[in-house]
């Protein structure tokens, strides 16, 4: 396995923000919690496709919570875990190069 110093301080840097962001949800848990177009938005800026967000739901990967029972209400994600998972995802890339 070889981890480049920029591999390094990717995974250190993306660790620090996970960590940031699972203390955001543990002491005020609404703040963590992003809309389907936000959650979507994020994704796509970190480079991933448009329809990434579905296929991980579909893959039960994450985990979409709709806090209204009427039919058109909005669906919600946890912060925290999308970016548990894209850390999960990049550090698997890296070490398996």
């Amino acid at each position: 396995m070889d981890i480049t110093i920029n591999d390094l301080r990717e995974i250190i840097s993306s660790s620090a923000d996970l960590g940031v962001q699972h203390y955001i949800k543990y002491i005020k848990p609404e703040n963590d919690r992003v809309n389907q177009s936000e959650a979507q938005r994020y994704i796509e800026s970190l480079g991933y496709r448009q329809n990434t967000l579905r296929k991980w739901v579909n893959a039960s990967l994450l985990t979409p919570v709709k806090l209204s029972t009427t039919r058109t209400g909005r669906v919600y994600y946890s912060m925290a875990e999308i970016k548990d998972l894209i850390f999960s995802l990049r550090t698997h890339d890296i070490v398996n190069r």
